[in-house]
């Protein structure tokens, strides 16, 4: 039996998470879907740690992340290269350099609105600046969301050399395809595969085609 721990994204629901689980579970794979954790404020190494924490019973393992589970994973794998046998990105976080841009407009604008906006008024200008998550997270989280924002990947793309499959959703506005294709280049030995119609949530909406080109590359 082959295993594979999947890391959400960014305050995912776990059980968003149940169908592909059974699919995988179906198809012969051992599966980890843990929670991530958010109790204390936290920075990527810091999730990568837990991550290893985590996985300390398993000698090797598949790791597929999806958004900011991908941040981890691309973090993970770079700092415990022998737990990784195979690398799945989906739709993944980590290129940070349109970040700064965001930053330059979202942190004086959230001083300006913590005084004069309503809290409506708030909601729609995160959202507009698609940092609605940020907005609703505990404070806790809102620190651990300042630091994983800040934190770019490519460096540690570099040096992952293990078999990496990329996915990602071509209609996909959060992390656009330009950062899937980017991620393809640092990592020499991955392959990439676009689903056209797809958006941030592909590992939902499209779990079945999903879980068989997953499989397929894990076999092989």
């Amino acid at each position: 039996m082959k295993t594979i721990v999947i890391l959400h994204g960014w305050g995912s629901d776990i059980k968003r998470w149940l169908p592909v689980k059974k699919l995988l579970a179906n198809n012969g794979f051992e599966v980890y879907l843990p929670k991530l954790p958010g109790d204390r404020v936290r920075n990527t190494a810091d999730y990568s740690l837990w991550v290893s924490n985590y996985t300390r019973n398993l000698k090797t393992f598949c790791l597929l992340g999806h958004s900011f589970g991908g941040q981890i994973a691309i973090n993970f794998t770079a700092k415990y290269p022998k737990k990784v046998a195979k690398l799945i990105l989906i739709n993944s976080a980590g290129i940070r350099s349109r970040a700064r841009l965001k930053r330059l407009i979202f942190t004086p604008l959230a001083k300006i609105g913590k005084h004069i906006l309503t809290d409506k008024m708030k909601h729609v200008i995160y959202r507009f600046l698609k940092s609605v998550d940020y907005y609703q997270a505990t404070p806790v989280m809102k620190e651990t969301l300042k630091n994983i924002l800040r934190e770019d990947q490519q460096t540690n793309l570099t040096k992952i050399f293990q078999p990496t499959l990329i996915i990602w959703g071509g209609q996909d506005q959060l992390t656009p395809l330009a950062d899937g294709q980017l991620i393809h280049r640092l990592i020499k030995n991955s392959q990439f595969e676009v689903f056209p119609n797809a958006r941030h949530g592909l590992p939902f909406t499209h779990s079945q085609a999903l879980v068989s080109i997953v499989k397929n590359f894990i076999s092989s």
